[in-house]
């Protein structure tokens, strides 16, 4: 499964679709954790921690990994024991700021697929309820604790 950008839709018809992903109910703000799926071109609103002092926030650039294939792979040549050895040399000098990119990537990848989000930008509460659409977490937040005081739990 891979995930796919959502569709940008008019304002007129932005649906904010919070979704149950498990059974039980989500643990209280002060422990909630908020995970964020997005990609490079897809930024989150910068300010998001500012308003959110307690529990757990993680961001995934998704397609991280697509990126540093592409580093590696650039300017490879025809012959395939060459470009083996080339993207093995470029491999091993990758910094280590890009190998922990990579890593966090794959695992928002993994991430996204254990709770079947399908789509981003996507933000996950507590691993139960996702918000899709939205790149502010502040307002997803926002949709979130209402669905929660609706009982929608």
């Amino acid at each position: 499964m891979s995930v796919k950008p959502d569709h940008p839709l008019p304002n007129a018809l932005l649906v904010i679709a919070v979704l149950y992903l498990g059974s039980g109910s989500a643990l209280a703000d002060k422990s909630l954790t908020i995970e964020v799926f997005t990609a490079s071109g897809i930024p989150i609103a910068k300010d998001f921690k500012a308003g959110y002092k307690s529990g757990t926030a993680y961001v995934y650039e998704i397609d991280g990994i697509k990126r540093i294939e592409a580093k590696l792979s650039e300017g490879l040549t025809a012959d395939p024991e060459q470009s083996k050895r080339l993207v093995q040399q470029r491999f091993q000098q990758l910094r280590q700021e890009d190998r922990t990119w990579m890593q966090r990537a794959a695992m928002g990848l993994a991430k996204a697929m254990q709770y079947g989000v399908d789509r981003y930008p996507a933000i996950v509460f507590d691993g139960q309820a996702v918000v899709y659409g939205l790149t502010d977490v502040q307002t997803a937040l926002a949709h979130y604790r209402a669905w929660r005081r609706e009982g929608k739990r």
